[in-house]
């Protein structure tokens, strides 16, 4: 940066300090004691002012911007000349910084404060390109932010058009390379949807933190680079921002001119449909007084998802209580037929000391928690509860029978407060070769079956809830995604219904809504053409709007954009 010589005064001004200064220029804080009001003097650098192509530029800035007044705009109030004959141009003074220095100092702005900033900027931008001024240059350092993050200023017309000037004022392609639109870069015709494009970038950078493409001043390689990857994948920083503000973000970054936004004013449109997007998501469904499709596509859907898994699970869990109960019978009966064959020839020769041993040694087995062996008479012999033994073996009441296997009973006892409950009992016959000698009963505990039944009702259940929430939860998401497309398309026809033929919905998709919304601009169109009532009166901004869409440029100047500013 060069050493400034601050001046005492410049035209009527009063120079207070030096504000900033650029390559072509210095911005002073100064003071207009007419009018008693702080202002900003952008005064032409000494060098600089001896360059007839740089001072037309300067002026252009004036004659550009001085007759625009909007309060999303910078405004110029006077124009003249220094004592030795630099440039000045007088300007609103804001008290806040530009964007780029504001996220720099504070980060990015929270996602509603941002639609809000865009919002702005489309509305200077649409109003400036209303009275035939095109920017060209829209980035982040051309935007004033003040009171906090509430107001946004578009600053810096020093490379812009306007149609009575276009021959005179744009010997030299300007702007800064990273955002401006390929034609610009290519060095063709330019207009109104160039500075969307600019705008695009800037909210691309917003949501995401980083630019679209590497920013170079080699021209050619970037026109290249965007070739590769016209629509590069936007990855916000916020994971709620809403679907539709992303496809606006492609929208306004499409290669074609044709197939961006052609106005402001369809921008802000969109910005509002994705903010209603935003907070759609924020909305607390307990609220609405009517239900949404959004809750009835959810609910309709787990609903039947929820009968379908819990008939299919049903039957799962069946088939594997079956299974676990099969398993938990083979066992007891093979435990069963074992131990009759150990005992069969102590009842024979009335060994009543083996069975007793034989009983407590098979009580050792933790699976086994009761077993009792009679003889041929139906006398208890031994047994592991002592007050048996003596006495007759005799069926349990309440038994619940559960399966006979040739010549094994099996039965469970349900829960009634006595020492064989909840067990799986089998009766087993004692033989010795062919001939009965006595009879066991083998309590098996049910505990390990029950257990295991309730880790399956467990699993089941937990598959069932997660396999509702992901299902419920994507209809859910992209039933939102599609109330808000169609809140575009309730929005694009109440458009029509007001007269509004010139509308068209921007945002290209390719499915069967993107045929939809194709067949929407097919109809707007031909709604349009028609002659009659029907055809509704122009705006009064088309007349100014039109003939700023197509600017000549000269050829020589198409591959050597200008990023001196």
């Amino acid at each position: 940066m060069r050493t400034v010589a601050v001046p005492a005064h410049i035209g009527r001004y009063r120079i207070d300090g030096v504000l900033g200064e650029g390559a072509m220029a210095v911005v002073y804080a100064a003071f207009d004691p007419q009018i008693e009001r702080p202002v900003a003097i952008k005064c032409l650098h000494a060098d600089v002012a001896a360059d007839p192509a740089y001072r037309r530029r300067f002026l252009a800035e004036a004659r550009a911007a001085g007759h625009l007044s909007h309060p999303h705009i910078v405004t110029i109030f006077d124009v003249g000349e220094t004592a030795d004959g630099r440039a000045y141009i007088a300007m609103e003074r804001l008290p806040g910084v530009t964007l780029a220095a504001r996220v720099a100092s504070e980060g990015m702005p929270p996602l509603p404060v941002l639609i809000e900033l865009v919002r702005q900027l489309a509305s200077a931008l649409d109003y400036a390109h209303a009275q035939g001024v095109v920017h060209h240059d829209i980035k982040p350092d051309n935007v004033i932010v003040s009171d906090g993050w509430q107001q946004a200023k578009i600053n810096d017309f020093g490379i812009a058009e306007r149609p009575a000037t276009a021959a005179d004022a744009r010997s030299e392609i300007g702007g800064t390379p990273a955002y401006m639109a390929p034609e610009q870069l290519r060095g063709e015709a330019s207009d109104s949807r160039s500075d969307l494009f600019s705008l695009g970038v800037v909210l691309y950078w917003l949501l995401s933190g980083a630019l679209p493409w590497p920013d170079s001043a080699d021209v050619p390689a970037l026109l290249l680079l965007r070739q590769g990857t016209p629509l590069p994948a936007l990855q916000s920083r916020d994971p709620t921002t809403p679907s539709m503000l992303i496809d606006i973000v492609h929208t306004l970054l499409d290669p074609l001119p044709s197939a961006r936004y052609q106005r402001g004013s369809e921008l802000i449109a969109d910005l509002r449909l994705a903010r209603r997007e935003y907070e759609r998501q924020r909305e607390t469904p307990l609220v609405n007084r009517l239900l949404s499709l959004r809750v009835r596509w959810a609910g309709l859907l787990g609903a039947v998802l929820c009968v379908t898994l819990l008939v299919g699970l049903a039957a799962i869990h069946a088939r594997q209580n079956a299974a676990i109960t099969g398993l938990a019978l083979d066992f007891g009966s093979s435990m069963g037929r074992m131990i009759a064959s150990e005992s069969a020839e102590n009842l024979l020769l009335g060994d009543r000391p083996a069975t007793r041993a034989l009983v407590q040694d098979m009580a050792r087995n933790e699976q086994i928690h009761y077993l009792a062996i009679a003889n041929r008479y139906g006398e208890v012999i031994a047994s592991t509860r002592r007050d048996q033994v003596g006495g007759k073996l005799a069926t349990p009441s309440g038994q619940l029978p559960v399966a006979v296997a040739g010549d094994i009973a099996s039965y469970r006892l349900p829960d009634s407060g006595s020492g064989q409950d909840g067990m799986l009992l089998f009766d087993v016959p004692v033989r010795y070769q062919t001939a009965a000698v006595g009879a066991l009963r083998l309590g098996v505990s049910s505990a390990p079956l029950r257990a295991a039944q309730r880790t399956t009702l467990g699993v089941i259940a937990a598959v069932l809830a997660l396999t509702l929430l992901a299902v419920v939860g994507m209809a859910w998401w992209l039933s939102r995604r599609l109330l808000t497309l169609l809140d575009l398309i309730t929005d694009g026809l109440l458009r029509l219904a007001r007269g509004e033929t010139r509308h068209r919905i921007r945002l290209v998709r390719r499915d069967e809504l993107g045929r939809l919304f194709a067949a929407f601009n097919v109809m707007a169109g031909a709604l349009q053409k028609r002659p009659g009532p029907i055809a509704p009166a122009a705006p009064a901004t088309d007349a100014a709007t039109r003939p700023t869409r197509i600017l000549p440029v000269p050829a020589s100047h198409g591959a050597a954009p200008d990023t001196a500013k």
